[in-house]
């Protein structure tokens, strides 16, 4: 495998491909400090992936121009300090976020836990497996459009109003869901454009995502509801459980999107208890989902892993916040022992709490 590094630190590439040798990956890491350098490299040379770092100038002319030259090499970017707009404006850009905060060890474990994942949904079977099902959760057109519409930073919340309302059917939902505990805070939301303005546009735009992919009818609406409001319950304690550096946002998303393994019944094995390195076929079938739909990888990871969260390797971050926010919501084991490992297993008591106090206040 071979790894591209757009950055001014002459020193954390070489370290990093020690840091892989040490864990046995001999890949090649090559390194440049300009963009049109990288630009040119790649036009000749094949990277499996290119970690950009935001401080340099043209950097994101670098991850666009690889997004339609390169589709096939992995898109890294490299976030210089903890400002979350960076990144969020970027994600449709990315399969992955890194932190300039982040050791060289943790920046070796993000390159290999995607490596693992690519390798993980790059299966025939799983292909397969996917292919034969009888039926699919559709694509999530309005909350794609919200996204892109919120790329424009004049975006005003008249025009993702007026979206919303265009379709009746999620409008409903989304007034429903605005009402819930989790989110109404006892006063009643009883128009589209009250609950933008009030909620905000990222919660009314999460309220369309679940709207869209938790919608089903007749016998298995119930269902459907259920897995919602589970879904709803575990992007609202996710972004509760997140170190600081990381983005809220991305693991609420993350945790929302978390539940479409549920709606693949086909796939689903009703007693079957996952084990700890192998995870179960309907959450890699909903990760190659979002694959399908160009979602970020970082976003494919967590669902991947939500409840074998040791294939990321030994830090928290989305991939944990999505393991314990799930497990509460949907009443699974969290894996103890790996919460221990990243040093985080003393605050499960209060994430117990807090999920509960959650359920009792919307029962």
């Amino acid at each position: 495998m071979r790894v591209l590094f757009a950055t001014s630190d002459p020193n954390q590439p070489g370290a990093v491909g020690d840091a892989l040798l040490a864990r046995g990956y001999e890949w090649q890491v090559l390194a440049y400090s300009r963009p049109e350098e990288a630009r040119e490299v790649l036009a000749d040379l094949a990277a499996d992936a290119v970690v950009v770092d935001l401080a340099l100038d043209n950097a994101e002319a670098l991850l666009r121009h690889m997004l339609h030259t390169a589709p096939g090499t992995a898109r890294m970017v490299l976030c210089p300090n903890e400002t979350h707009d960076v990144a969020l404006r970027l994600l449709a850009l990315t399969h992955g976020i890194l932190s300039a905060k982040d050791s060289i060890e943790d920046t070796a474990e993000a390159l290999i836990a995607y490596a693992r994942l690519a390798k993980g949904l790059d299966r025939p079977e799983l292909r397969a497996a996917v292919g034969a099902l009888t039926r699919l959760p559709g694509v999530p057109k309005l909350y794609m459009a919200i996204n892109r519409a919120l790329d424009n930073p004049d975006v005003d919340i008249s025009s993702v109003t007026q979206m919303i309302m265009a379709d009746p059917v999620v409008s409903g939902r989304v007034l429903q869901l605005a009402n819930s505990a989790l989110f109404s805070g006892g006063r009643q939301v009883s128009s589209i454009a009250f609950a933008v303005t009030r909620l905000g546009l990222k919660t009314t735009r999460s309220l369309v995502l679940a709207s869209e992919l938790y919608a089903l009818g007749g016998a298995e609406a119930a269902r459907a509801d259920r897995v919602r409001q589970q879904c709803l319950l575990a992007s609202w304690l996710a972004p509760r459980l997140m170190a600081d550096h990381v983005d809220p946002e991305i693991a609420s998303t993350a945790a929302l999107l978390a539940g479409i393994g549920q709606m693949l019944p086909e796939l689903l094995l009703d007693e079957a208890q996952p084990l700890p390195d192998v995870p179960p076929i309907e959450d890699e079938a909903a990760a190659y989902l979002l694959g399908l739909w160009q979602l970020p990888s970082v976003l494919q990871e967590a669902v991947a892993w939500q409840r074998t969260p040791r294939l990321s390797g030994a830090r928290f971050g989305v991939v944990g916040a999505v393991h314990v926010a799930t497990a509460l919501a949907f009443d699974r084991p969290v894996d103890e022992a790996w919460l221990e490992r990243c040093g985080v297993a003393v605050h499960l008591p209060g994430w117990r709490d807090l999920a509960d106090r959650m359920e009792r206040s919307a029962a």
